[in-house]
């Protein structure tokens, strides 16, 4: 399949809607409030396997009505029939009565597991989170600026820059959807960011090889265009069978009710789809527009100096 399209020429329509689905995102994010886990925000997290079926309504009537609380309540992937059942902090005897009303109800129940986090170990978390975000991003910026030196210190910061589109989009899906800022959340982001960067270094690895053509403005579009083109077919199919790999994950989180699972499926589904259209929409052009900018703002500083002169 041959690809024949001019990204340059809708680069600023491109930037205009991808801006706005972020933004919208995020600020619906904010407004609404996101949805931080318990190794974010801290609480009490109770696991048991009641070794009966059970509806989550009532496990968490008999939490409301002991605790005075509105839980999470989650099918475990632990045990056939285990529930994970998250609150506010609660006291040693708080939960243990809680315990002992499921134990009235599911009288073949195992033995509960009681966890308390602190919140200070969330903010840790969360601490520990970006620095690996940061400490990626610079390592990137880094491997693109040597291995793309050709192209120019532009190249690598425009990699940069679609990774952090990269991770608003995240944030803004996040906000969205009301998936819970968790450990698997920070997994998300590094997996998104990792798959990401691939795909805008085979872009800019074509990019390179088609250098000689790149003589004045003009024929640095056609030479982008005609690379992300080249590559186009790749980039689709890589994206296809990564996607496909995890829709099988995705569709037995489903089935099955894991929910662990379809925190970690559904939004790497999302994001590896919007991870290939970045590479292909939004890196090259931001690199082609910043040298050209860059290019421009130099010839105007020569032409008044040579007026001056």
């Amino acid at each position: 399949m041959k690809f024949n399209f001019d990204y340059i020429k809708h680069k600023n329509i491109i930037f205009a809607i991808s801006l706005i689905i972020v933004v919208c995102g995020l600020v619906y994010g904010v407004v609404t409030g996101y949805k931080f886990d318990i190794d974010f925000k801290g609480g009490t997290r109770i696991q048991v396997d009641l070794n009966e079926e059970y509806q989550n309504s009532d496990v968490s009537k008999i939490v409301e009505d002991v605790s005075g609380l509105v839980p999470e309540i989650q099918t475990s992937s632990v045990g056939n029939h285990s529930v994970t059942i998250t609150t506010e902090t609660i006291s040693e005897e708080v939960s243990d009565n809680i315990v002992t009303a499921l134990n009235e109800k599911y009288t073949n129940m195992g033995e509960a597991t009681v966890k308390n986090v602190q919140a200070s170990y969330g903010r840790d978390l969360l601490n520990s989170a970006i620095i690996a975000v940061i400490v990626s991003i610079i390592l990137l910026l880094v491997y693109i600026a040597v291995r793309f030196k050709t192209l120019g210190y532009t190249a690598a910061i425009s990699a940069i820059l679609a990774l952090l589109f990269d991770v608003l989009f995240l944030f803004a899906v996040y906000g969205v959807f009301k998936f819970p800022i968790n450990g698997t959340f920070v997994a998300v982001i590094l997996t998104i960011i990792g798959y990401s960067i691939n795909d805008t270094i085979i872009v800019y690895d074509r990019i390179r090889e088609n250098n000689k053509l790149i003589t004045k403005s003009s024929d640095k579009k056609t030479v982008i265009n005609d690379s992300i083109n080249q590559t186009m077919h790749r980039t689709i199919m890589t994206a296809f069978t990564t996607i496909a790999a995890i829709g099988v994950v995705l569709v037995f989180s489903l089935i099955y009710d894991q929910e662990t699972l379809k925190q970690f499926s559904i939004p790497l589904v999302i994001g590896i789809a919007e991870g290939a259209f970045s590479s292909i929409f939004i890196a090259s052009n931001l690199w082609y527009s910043i040298d050209n900018l860059l290019n421009k703002n130099k010839k105007n500083k020569d032409i008044k100096k040579a007026k001056k002169a």
